[in-house]
Order: C-alpha cells, then sequence, then structure tokens
C-alpha cells in the first residue's frame, strides 16, 4: 500500500490518511481511514501534525504533487529595532494582547460549539474536540509555568461560555503544574467546557434571578449535573471518562454536594480539580443572587474548607498559579497610587503586572507596569469601592474577569 506525506494543510475531505499517532492522542476509532467531512478535517488539522501520510489508491480525491521547494517557509522575518529599555514593556502588552484575543477566540468557538449540542451533538463534539487540543498544544509547547492574564469582558446572559472557558483554563494549568498527563488534562478540558451544560435547561427566570432562591428553585437548579450527564450520553461522541467529570463537579469530599452526595473516595483527582476551579470562580463571578466577592476572599472562603469539602493541594496549587495578587484583585501601591493586576508573574509573585488607575484614564489607555522593573510595591488589596471615586470614574468595576495565558509564551 503505497503513502505519500503532504502537508496537513493540504489535507481534503475524500483523503485515505493514516496518522502516526496513538489511538489515545485523537478522537477516531481507527488510526487508518477516509476523511468524510470537515468535522472530521478540522480536527486532523488541530493535532499538530505537519505532514500527513496519504493513502492515494484508496483517496478519492487526487493527491498533490509537491516540488522540493514546496515545503521551504519563504516567509521573511523583519527585525525593528526597538529601544531595550522599552522592549519588556512592548512585549508585556504584546503577551497581554494575545491572551486577550486567545481568550475570545476560544469563548466564541465554544458558544458556536454549543448551539449545535442538541441538533448536530457529533459536530458539536469534534469542534470542542478541536478548541480543546489547540489549547493543550499551545500551553504544553511550553515546560514553564505559564503567566496567567485576564482579559475584561461585560457580563451577559452568556455567562456560562465565560464561565465554562475560565474555569477550563483554570483547571488545566493547575493540571499542568501538578503532573496532569497530556491525555488527562485532555479529558479534564474538554469536561469543564461543557460542566455546566446542564444549565441550559434550568429556566433563565431561575439562573439570572437578582433575589434568593426559594427551596423548590434552589432544587431544580442543583439538578443540572445531571442534566448535564444526559445530553452527554445522548450526544454519544464524548470519552467516557469525561461524564463522571461533570456529574460530580459539585460533589464534595465529605458528602455534603450534590447531586448525589458522594465523598472523596468515589471522586477522582480530575473532578476534585475541577470542583475547585468552578467554586472559585462562582465566588468570583457568581449568579445574580450572590455576592461578589475578590479573589482574596473567594480564596480566603475556599481554604476553610480545605481537606473537608475540597483537596487542600489542588486549591494550593491553584492559588500558586494565581500568584499572591490574582489576575484581576485592585491592589493599593506603595506611592499612595491603585492598580488592577492585569498578569500573574511566576519567577517573582509577590510583583505582578498591573494597570495603573488613575484620573482621566480607562482600561484602553491606562498605564501598564511590571512591578519586577519598578521602584513600586503592593501595599494590600482593596475593593473597588476603597479606591477614590476620581480615579474609577472612567472604570467600569462591573467587567468579568476572564482568564487565558499568553500563546506564544
Amino acid at each position: 500500500m503505497s503513502k505519500t506525506e503532504i502537508p496537513t494543510q493540504l489535507l481534503q475531505v475524500g483523503h485515505y490518511i493514516s496518522l502516526p499517532l496513538g489511538w489515545t492522542a485523537h478522537p477516531f476509532m481507527r488510526n487508518n481511514f477516509l476523511i468524510k467531512n470537515n468535522e472530521q478535517l478540522t480536527v486532523i488539522k488541530s493535532l499538530g501534525l505537519e505532514l500527513i501520510e496519504v493513502v492515494p489508491s484508496k483517496s478519492k480525491v487526487a493527491t498533490p504533487q509537491l516540488n522540493q521547494d514546496d515545503s521551504v517557509d519563504e516567509k521573511q522575518s523583519e527585525v525593528a529595532e526597538v529601544d531595550p529599555d522599552q522592549a519588556w514593556l512592548e512585549e508585556l502588552r504584546n503577551g497581554q494582547k494575545r491572551a486577550n484575543k486567545a481568550y475570545l477566540q476560544n469563548a466564541e468557538n465554544f458558544r458556536l460549539a454549543l448551539t449545535k449540542f442538541t441538533s448536530k451533538p457529533e459536530e458539536a463534539y469534534y469542534s470542542i474536540f478541536e478548541q480543546v487540543n489547540i489549547t493543550l498544544q499551545l500551553m504544553f509547547k511550553s515546560s514553564s509555568a505559564h503567566s496567567v492574564y485576564v482579559s475584561l469582558e461585560p457580563s451577559s446572559d452568556e455567562d456560562i461560555f465565560f464561565h465554562s472557558v475560565n474555569v477550563a483554563v483554570l483547571a488545566i494549568l493547575v493540571a499542568k503544574n501538578l503532573g496532569f498527563t497530556e491525555k488527562e488534562c485532555q479529558h479534564l478540558c474538554i469536561a469543564a467546557m461543557i460542566h455546566d451544560i446542564g444549565e441550559l435547561k434550568v429556566p433563565q427566570q431561575i439562573r439570572r434571578k437578582p433575589t434568593e432562591w426559594s427551596q423548590a428553585e434552589q432544587n431544580f437548579y442543583q439538578t443540572h449535573p445531571k442534566f448535564g450527564a444526559e445530553l452527554i450520553k445522548k450526544a454519544g461522541s464524548f470519552p467516557e471518562e469525561v461524564l463522571p467529570i461533570v456529574i460530580n463537579h459539585h460533589e464534595r469530599l465529605d458528602g455534603s454536594g450534590y447531586p448525589q452526595g458522594l465523598k472523596a473516595k468515589d471522586l477522582n483527582k480530575a473532578t476534585q480539580l475541577l470542583a475547585i476551579a468552578d467554586a472559585f470562580e462562582h465566588l468570583c463571578s457568581p449568579l445574580p443572587n450572590q455576592k461578589r466577592m475578590t479573589p482574596q476572599e473567594a480564596f480566603a472562603s475556599l481554604y476553610k474548607s480545605a481537606d473537608t469539602k475540597f483537596n487542600k493541594l489542588y486549591l494550593e496549587q491553584l492559588m500558586n498559579t494565581l500568584g499572591i495578587y490574582p489576575p484581576g484583585s485592585i491592589v493599593s501601591l506603595s506611592n499612595n497610587g491603585f492598580a488592577m493586576v492585569m498578569s500573574s508573574n511566576p519567577k517573582e509573585k509577590l510583583k505582578p503586572r498591573v494597570l495603573l488607575l488613575e484620573k482621566g484614564k480607562n482600561f484602553t489607555n491606562a498605564n501598564l507596569v511590571d512591578l519586577s522593573k519598578e521602584d513600586l510595591k503592593i501595599n494590600k488589596t482593596v475593593k473597588w469601592e476603597d479606591v477614590p471615586a476620581a480615579l474609577v470614574k472612567n472604570f467600569d468595576p462591573k467587567l468579568r474577569c476572564c482568564y487565558f495565558f499568553d500563546p506564544e509564551q
């Protein structure tokens, strides 16, 4: 059986291919198969392979013939002269922009995937798998700890998309630092993306209610993990490892969670980690009828339940990943100024990158500062209401803090 290697970007529907990967590294039933649709093609292109073997005799479309120079990258890089003293600031800004862009792409792609979940579940699965795979490739190409950036987005009735991507990013950043394998991270990331899909069956008048729920409303909301499991089973495409993570993400180590009241021995490590990332994100960006906490308040609240409700090691790793001053925190500075933490600094946890809250400025034109390169220190964390009104007049404190990492780190 004669095979020909071609660049992955030249693949088409109708090519018969042979994947050089183990079965756990892709979602297909076998390594050798005919590409039948664009969904399969999209997933194949997300696997990170530069070249793929094609079997011309079994393909239904022609196999491109390559010249010797076709594989050569002809793009020329232009090196701009940069002031050495300002290079770090430009890179910091660029990292922030890349993280923001990657976050918004993830949220939008996930939103589009969920719209297909009931009508085209297999297509939805391929879309989610592709997005997860791309995110993990970006994360694992660097062995070092990633800086976590905050992207500020307006809250909306579609907060489930923001919440799900936030939880997925936090969970896999922690999982990587804990030594989870790429396959374990893949299952965890898929589960995190769809862990609240059952909330789509909870009426908006409950989810968006600004006042306290009745007991009946509380009970109905707590069925959403089971609704999610039903939708995943009906879709029929998701890995079996994903289901228990989704249905159990509100369970607690001491059996006080829901929907089944399971205890630690019945909760695998991915479930225990997802439970922490989900709880932290909900405390910082809660439902309308719940009180919003600062990241520090959220950590303090969770830490009270460490080793009773939550895995202490995993919680401490989340705190370590986000830093002493997590992105989104409002802080007072040693010069009596105020700032918002925009990204963590894994190398110097007490000196993150911050956006100065200054009179006449706003989120689009405020000054970005790396505290590790300035003679400035953080005094303490504060709340928005502690910042003088004149400084925050043009800053919107209601924007949602969304997390991502620099994909080019």
